[in-house]
């Protein structure tokens, strides 16, 4: 099985509530599954910064469907290739918002003062996101032990 990987950008035609957004993700992490997918998203009011990666015609499909989707604006791929192996295979879809991100790490991957996913390119991308999703696996793991349960939803508290 040949395994690609698709990043983009897009912006929002109108925001989305972060309840509204968590639902988006509840769906998406199901049909990620079934199809064999994976990746991590970060968003915040300037947009939506995503990889998605696995079976080429499975990414091809959601990746047509999200350029199709009402919701989105100036969406923007950034880059498709494929790859030997998968990056994010611990993620049917990570969810990052960027208000949990540390400045530090913003500042790290970018330019700009605060989180604009026009403004990074491919590997930017791909390594910020890489970044985000291991300190969040981190901090999943500390909660899974501090508290003896473990927290499916990638939102809530903490900055990473």
């Amino acid at each position: 099985m040949n395994i690609v990987r698709l990043t983009y950008a897009s912006r929002l035609k109108k925001p989305l509530g972060h309840a509204a957004l968590e639902n988006i993700m509840d769906v998406t992490r199901r049909n990620n599954r079934k199809l064999g997918v994976t990746g991590a998203l970060c968003s915040s009011p300037r947009g939506f910064l995503q990889i998605l990666e696995g079976p080429a015609a499975a990414v091809n499909e959601l990746y047509n469907r999200i350029v199709r989707d009402p919701r989105h604006a100036c969406v923007t791929l950034l880059e498709y290739t494929k790859v030997p192996f998968r990056e994010f295979e611990n993620w049917s879809m990570a969810y990052i918002r960027t208000d949990e991100i540390a400045k530090a790490l913003l500042h790290k991957y970018s330019t700009h003062h605060v989180f604009d996913p026009f403004a990074m390119g491919p590997v930017q991308a791909r390594v910020f996101l890489l970044a985000i999703t291991e300190l969040r696996a981190h901090f999943l793991a500390k909660q899974h032990a501090d508290s003896g349960k473990r927290d499916v939803g990638l939102g809530g508290a903490g900055s990473i």
